[in-house]
């Protein structure tokens, strides 16, 4: 299956780390997340290609590393990108897709093989929700346009009754890894807490921004 990468302009992407980390910070360690991402889709068996869609023409060097593709967005928006990406994908031939986030550092290989692996028939919906069970980090369709977007607040429940009210019965899969998005201070300290060997993790240990998040915390 072909895995769709959103990814929002770097230089605007985490504005709610602002009160922990610089804007120069915000960058580098967005760009280190799209890294972990990538690396684990690169080792996934079961991903058959990686598209990156963004308005952040940096993005490309980085998916074109690990073999995948880059696509301008032409739109704004997660959903308008998905759409986007879909309809590229049905014009070459490919009846499903995947989406995963650009923010979800611990994601392993083996979590998207099996989510993958799960995801059989169509018309199918796969849904990862995040920690709170109200937004969607992981979402397998099959063919690219079972359901429209919906991504924002509330993901989770909006994608399931979208799915139910097109007939389709959605599949929800909890994967731990996938499920943390980095979006506020306290998701950095929950990450903090893994000893993962990601480039994400590195970046925090090795710019000092570790020690001051786990200071400011205590």
């Amino acid at each position: 299956m072909w895995v769709v990468v959103p990814l929002k302009r770097v230089s605007a992407a985490k504005s709610r780390l602002a009160p922990i980390l610089s804007e120069a910070e915000r960058e580098s360690f967005s760009q280190a997340m799209l890294n972990d991402v990538l690396h684990a889709l690169k080792h996934s068996r079961r991903v058959s290609g990686i598209v990156v869609i963004s308005h952040e023409i940096r993005a490309r060097y980085a998916v074109e590393r690990v073999g995948g593709l880059f696509t301008k967005e032409t739109a704004s928006g997660i959903s308008n990108a998905m759409a986007q990406a879909g309809a590229w994908l049905a014009k070459h031939g490919q009846r499903g897709m995947l989406m995963i986030p650009s923010d979800v550092p611990l994601v392993t290989s083996r979590e998207i093989d099996n989510l993958i692996d799960s995801h059989q028939g169509g018309p199918a919906v796969s849904i990862v929700p995040d920690r709170e069970n109200q937004g969607t980090n992981g979402l397998a369709v099959s063919p690219v346009n079972a359901i429209p977007f919906a991504f924002g607040p509330g993901s989770f429940g909006a994608h399931k009754n979208i799915a139910v009210e097109a007939g389709i019965e959605p599949r929800i899969v909890e994967l731990s890894g996938l499920a943390l998005d980095i979006a506020h201070p306290m998701d950095l300290t929950t990450l903090l807490r893994y000893d993962n060997e990601t480039e994400s993790l590195a970046y925090l240990d090795d710019s000092g921004i570790a020690d001051r998040v786990l200071h400011r915390h205590n």
